[in-house]
């Protein structure tokens, strides 16, 4: 009997073991290959820190284009469409000055850090990436979501280095103090992100073509090719910064203002339709919910003696899909008052 179940196991385990076998070389040599048929647009900067010289050293992408004195620095939300995410936004905008988007450490063609991603290191390695790559300030920064405390972060280490601000739907240090309660807690579970990251890792996710997001429908479609390529290797970078929420918000809580540096607050204020209103929530506790928003978004406002707050009820959270012309308008706006103020 036990000679026959050993055999049973052996016929079991084998075919188990080559199918995680071939999963495993499928999702190796896809990530050699996409990375050849979807070249970065910009360039990969060395940005150091290598922790072993047999390593080559990190490297970080960075997309300019244009000319001008005054250079715009987009940066993105949490999340891990990175660069891809301006791609209506960043051409016009080299249209009238330089303008360079980025991906932050392990999202997209930027290589994984050894460093947990706060905010202070996030800001470090952008100004690492711009000082390596010639890309000289002054800079107008421009921070969608979490991106506005980056942004934030980055003005308060490198307060010579910049000029302007544009803050696109921001994250605020006191939001998860002050919305109402949440009915339902939609924070994925421990076991649901280890799980995420290992079929990740097999293949898995890259063959279910899936891209766990709620906002993964609003995509551009001209986009989606190139994110589902590199998403299964920017899933860990991108719940790595999620851990590090709550730390990263906090980072900027009672910080200095801006001064007067000329800042515009963009607030995306497009009611959420009934049939997309999440499981559990109700139309009433997002009425209360954005009303919190909107006070959080006018305090932003008030970090510069110079600022101006829009509100737009054209656009969800996601501004440049929904109004990139309205978030490159303000770009254009920061940028002429920077340049009649230093006479650039």
């Amino acid at each position: 009997m036990k000679f026959w179940f050993k055999w049973i196991a052996i016929g079991f385990l084998f075919p188990v073991i080559i199918l995680f076998l071939g999963l495993f070389l499928y999702e190796y040599w896809s990530r050699i290959y996409l990375a050849k048929k979807y070249p970065p647009p910009g360039q990969l900067v060395d940005v150091g820190d290598s922790d072993s010289k047999r390593l080559r050293q990190r490297k970080l992408h960075l997309h300019c284009e244009g000319e001008g004195d005054v250079t715009v620095v987009l940066e993105d939300g949490l999340g891990p469409i990175g660069s891809l995410g301006w791609g209506k936004v960043h051409p016009p905008v080299a249209q009238f000055t330089k303008v360079c988007a980025y991906d932050r450490a392990g999202i997209m063609w930027s290589d994984p850090s050894p460093h947990p991603p706060t905010a202070d290191k996030i800001a470090q390695d952008l100004h690492t990436a711009l000082n390596q790559a010639g890309i000289n300030p002054p800079y107008v920064l421009v921070g969608l979501s979490m991106g506005g405390i980056y942004s934030r972060v980055f003005a308060e280490r490198y307060p010579d280095e910049v000029v302007g601000m544009i803050l696109v739907d921001s994250a605020h240090p006191e939001q998860e103090e002050r919305f109402p309660p949440a009915p339902v807690n939609l924070k994925p579970s421990p076991i649901n992100l280890w799980l995420t990251r290992q079929l990740a890792t097999m293949g898995i996710l890259r063959l279910s073509h899936h891209l766990p997001n709620p906002n993964a429908k609003r995509i551009p479609p001209e986009m989606l090719p190139k994110l589902k390529a590199f998403f299964p290797q920017s899933v860990r970078a991108v719940q790595a910064e999620a851990k590090l929420f709550h730390e990263n918000l906090h980072r900027v809580k009672g910080r200095k203002s801006l001064g007067d540096r000329p800042l515009i607050v963009l607030t995306a204020a497009k009611p959420v339709p009934l049939d997309k209103v999440p499981r559990g929530f109700t139309k009433e506790y997002l009425q209360k919910e954005r009303g919190v928003w909107q006070e959080l978004q006018a305090e932003l406002s008030a970090l510069s003696a110079r600022s101006r707050h829009i509100i737009s009820e054209e656009s969800s959270h996601l501004m440049y899909f929904d109004q990139p012309e309205l978030i490159i308008d303000a770009i254009h706006d920061v940028v002429n008052e920077v340049l009649r103020d230093h006479e650039l």
